[in-house]
């Protein structure tokens, strides 16, 4: 006798899968920089609404504008706990004996943009229910968004640290739903480009845990702070934990104050510039040979001391992927220092592993007929010439990552040719290197072999 079916099917198919929905949980947060920013490039293109969740303060908004100028389209934020159904929904008018609604003003009526909603799930109901209308159908009343427009909205996330209004879970499912943090190599980026104070970004930079304890907002306005301190005030040690422990809790105040020897710079230049467009006719190439030529060591000092930091950080990927640091900018810079900066900023650029997308030779590349190869052709000419050897740091870096991922290094232990690769590699490579890629594969059970 036939058993009766319980999955709904008919007969010969197979069973019904479960809702992914079900068995998958929300896919890890999406960093605040240029992953994000991609995505929200593609949303705007397809028009579709999108909700971005993610905690308050760490630069949903600013994101959104600095996406909207490099399109060269317009925004407009509105933050709807701050308004009235008429801000929104318009006033009513009577037009041949008809209730009509006059749109506001704010409303975009014309060309292209992004209409920013923020504090979607923080708005009273009576705010929620029409911005959700905007979202979704493009419309209010007779108002409809214009065709080059796409609204986005940020709420914060549904849990004990935020009093918000749950959104239904079916109309969560008409947009393009992003969860987002914060990105400390992405906001020490945008730092460096948008006069957030040397001590912040020195703070940032020697603390991984900056944006965990205190969001990017608040780093800003405490460098607002900071940028307003008259020269005399800069010894004022209770004004400074006053002023600055509105904003930051004790610990991080000491830890900033700590530094204050190292926030005020000599340099007439952005040192960002060094990276993107550094030569012997840029402001900063004309001032450093300057400063060579009278014997101004301190000046070179300063450069590597706080160039090096940001050479060794999580935010030369970002530049890097903005195309904000350039290979040829670095190394003429290198070209005007003295030999043990140039060594020190090397170094600092060379072991960053955010920083290997600089160089077009891949792991793979080095472990399979490497002799006699195009990689092995690059290796030889950096390795003769001292203002690129940082690249082959590059190159020994990216591999190090590459071992140390297992299925790759099960594959070169067992392999003879990636072992000899291997060995020669290590005999063409300066010392720092070297020493540098043996202690990686010693760490990893790797044994090269030796070129005869």
């Amino acid at each position: 006798m036939t058993k009766p079916r319980t999955d709904g099917n008919a007969p010969g198919r197979p069973a019904a899968a479960t809702s992914p929905s079900l068995l998958e949980g929300r896919s890890a947060p999406i960093p605040v920089g240029p992953r994000l920013e991609a995505v929200l490039e593609l949303a705007y293109r397809a028009r579709r609404a999108v909700l971005l969740e993610g905690p308050t303060g760490i630069g949903k908004s600013e994101l959104v504008r600095q996406l909207a100028e490099r399109l060269g389209i317009a925004t407009v934020v509105l933050d709807l706990s701050l308004l009235e159904p008429p801000d929104l929904v318009g006033l009513p008018v009577i037009r041949d004996n008809r209730t009509a609604y006059a749109a506001p003003s704010v409303l975009p009526q014309d060309g292209a943009g992004i209409l920013m909603l923020e504090e979607l799930n923080r708005a009273e109901r009576y705010i929620q229910q029409p911005a959700l209308q905007l979202l979704s159908a493009r419309r209010l009343h007779e108002y409809e968004l214009p065709a080059g427009w796409v609204c986005f909205a940020a709420v914060n996330p549904e849990s004990a640290d935020y009093q918000v209004t749950p959104l239904d879970r079916a109309l969560r499912a008409r947009f393009l739903n992003l969860t987002v943090r914060a990105d400390r190599a992405s906001w020490l980026a945008w730092a460096q480009e948008n006069g957030i104070h040397p001590g912040v970004v020195a703070l940032g930079q020697a603390h991984e845990r900056i944006l965990e304890d205190v969001p990017p907002r608040t780093w800003t306005y405490a460098s607002h702070v900071l940028g307003a301190l008259r020269p005399e005030e800069l010894a004022d040690g209770v004004l400074l934990r006053d002023a600055l422990g509105g904003y930051l809790p004790p610990s991080w105040v000491e830890l900033l104050l700590a530094s204050k020897e190292s926030w005020s710079t000599r340099l007439p230049f952005d040192l960002r510039a060094l990276l993107a467009d550094y030569g012997p006719t840029s402001p900063a190439g004309k001032t450093l040979r300057a400063a060579r030529e009278r014997g101004e060591t301190d000046r070179f000092d300063e450069v590597t001391t706080r160039l090096a930091p940001l050479l060794e950080g999580p935010e030369v990927g970002v530049l890097a992927a903005q195309r904000k640091l350039s290979l040829a900018a670095f190394e003429a810079l290198l070209g005007d220092l003295p030999g043990d900066h140039r060594e020190r900023l090397q170094e600092a650029l060379g072991g960053n592993a955010t920083a290997t997308q600089l160089v077009d030779v891949r792991p793979e590349e080095l472990l399979q007929n490497y002799a006699g190869s195009a990689a092995e052709q690059k290796v030889l000419a950096w390795r003769a010439d001292p203002l690129r050897q940082h690249r082959i740091g590059l190159v020994v870096t990216a591999l190090s990552a590459h071992l140390a991922q297992q299925a790759k290094l099960v594959e070169v232990r067992r392999s003879n040719v990636a072992r000899a690769c291997l060995g020669q590699l290590l005999a063409q490579l300066p010392e720092r290197w070297a020493l540098r890629l043996a202690g990686a594969l010693k760490k990893h059970g790797v044994t090269p072999i030796r070129p005869q």
